[in-house]
């Protein structure tokens, strides 16, 4: 088994790291320590929280702090956690420290599954990814903490400090709250500030935090100021650039469309102040784009909002972190193909970079099997809930499949045959549908690129 597992290829290994991690996940979620008293649940309930967790998206069949005891919460937590980090990440990391050396293979498999360009200098890599999220997820933690301590007393309120932080910065969107997320705490501006940032830094990609780190520490080195904003930002690299800059263009447009359409909307945010309005605006931005919490009900606002939802999700987060989506980078890729190809111009020219032919056909591949798997799964819960809004089901697919998490109240009403749907996409978009199908394909080491006579088809 371990020369089988040895010979699987990358794509392979990071698919079945992550079905370990669910299956242990629902044996453990299963079991009675884990489970409150007089709870009726199913294998199913507990496999379909497991797959949630380990995909860090934040859909549930019923609301976990009602059926999971104080082990059963810490349970989820590790397994949003490690479903985060990664499972492969997190052993690899382990052999590190013991001083285990890895074979290549298993390098390629970790550095496929952190997204890094190289594996070169994987040890020191894993070690700065594992000092980062602790030091951000401590930092959270205890701003947190200044609210939650007082209002629900230092237990209660440190381990609800401790999930929320977690769970955010892994963009889980899992709470111990009950049904209604964050929505009790809709006016609060520490918490939504708090988590606000834990989303982003968690979405944003390893890649980009140690490009920040590595510019700020050079500028620091030379005594030059770190308030010039547009100085340092032409310090970074093309990748943390084009990152940052759809993140919190797409963040800055999705709010300011949000808060334009509900502001008289009584049923969402039509009865707040106007900074209230703002904070919630820009909260629910962020949250969409990855994270799964929500401070207001989404099945009441304008169907227009769910429309703008729904594309911030599907563009999701940025790669090598713990968002999910069609990644900015990859949206990115495809609105520059078709406006240099509306140019006549033959290369993809950014910032005066040109982008290597192979990464914008990638993107362009990525993007229609992500588009795909998308149509295929609304359509398949439209099969089976014909009587709900096709929109409504929209939004739970592209939740699901970009592991965001939100609903319109909708995935504790479906069937059983609709949850195993949500769990295929929550699964596929978690390790992605090019791994998932390049994991089920047997490659054929004979295989070659063949060219033939050109051929000519006619087209638009």
């Amino acid at each position: 088994m371990k020369e089988r597992f040895y010979k699987w290829t990358t794509s392979k290994k990071i698919v079945a790291s992550f079905l370990f991690l669910i299956l242990v996940g629902s044996i453990l979620l299963s079991m009675p320590i884990s489970q409150l008293e007089d709870v009726k649940t199913t294998y199913m309930d507990h496999l379909f929280h497991s797959v949630s967790m380990v995909c860090v998206t934040g859909l549930s069949r019923v609301p976990i702090s009602s059926i999971y005891s104080t082990f059963g919460l810490s349970v989820s937590l590790l397994l949003i956690q490690c479903g985060g980090l990664g499972l492969m990440t997190l052993v690899a990391s382990a052999a590190s420290t013991l001083g285990r050396k890895m074979r290549l293979r298993e390098r390629l498999a970790v550095q496929e599954g952190i997204n890094q360009s190289d594996a070169k200098d994987l040890k020191t890599y894993l070690s700065n990814i594992f000092k980062y999220t602790f030091f951000i997820e401590a930092m959270g933690f205890l701003s947190l903490c200044i609210y939650f301590i007082p209002a629900l007393g230092f237990k209660k309120g440190s381990f609800t400090s401790l999930f929320l932080t977690i769970s955010a910065f892994n963009n889980a969107g899992f709470d111990n709250l009950g049904a209604t997320s964050l929505n009790n705490y809709v006016h609060e501006p520490l918490v939504n500030i708090v988590i606000s940032f834990l989303i982003i830094l968690g979405g944003i990609g390893f890649i980009v935090w140690f490009d920040v780190a590595r510019v700020l520490s050079n500028n620091y080195s030379r005594k030059q100021s770190p308030f010039n904003l547009i100085q340092l930002f032409r310090k970074l690299t093309l990748h943390s650039k084009i990152a940052i800059f759809t993140t919190f263009s797409l963040t800055f447009i999705s709010a300011f469309l949000f808060f334009v359409v509900e502001y008289n909307n009584l049923n969402s945010i039509g009865k707040f102040s106007f900074f209230e309005k703002i904070l919630a605006s820009f909260f629910q931005s962020i949250t969409m784009r990855t994270a799964g919490f929500s401070t207001i009900d989404y099945g009441a606002v304008h169907p227009f909002t769910l429309i703008n939802f729904i594309f911030s999700m599907f563009i999701g987060g940025s790669p090598g972190g713990a968002a999910g989506g069609l990644k900015t980078t990859t949206f990115v890729m495809v609105i520059l193909l078709i406006y240099n190809e509306l140019r006549g111009q033959k290369n993809v020219n950014v910032l005066r970079h040109t982008i290597p032919e192979s990464l914008v056909r990638n993107a362009l591949v990525i993007s229609v099997i992500f588009l795909f798997s998308f149509l295929l799964g609304s359509t398949l819960l439209l099969l089976l809930n014909p009587e709900v809004p096709y929109i409504h089901l929209m939004f739970e697919t592209v939740s699901a499949l970009a592991t965001v998490g939100v609903t319109v109240n909708l995935t504790p009403s479906l069937g059983v045959a609709s949850h195993i749907i949500i769990m295929i996409m929550m699964f596929a978009g978690r390790v992605g549908p090019i791994t998932l199908v390049d994991s089920l394909l047997r490659k054929d080491k004979f295989t070659k690129n063949i060219t033939y006579a050109k051929g000519k088809i006619i087209i638009g």
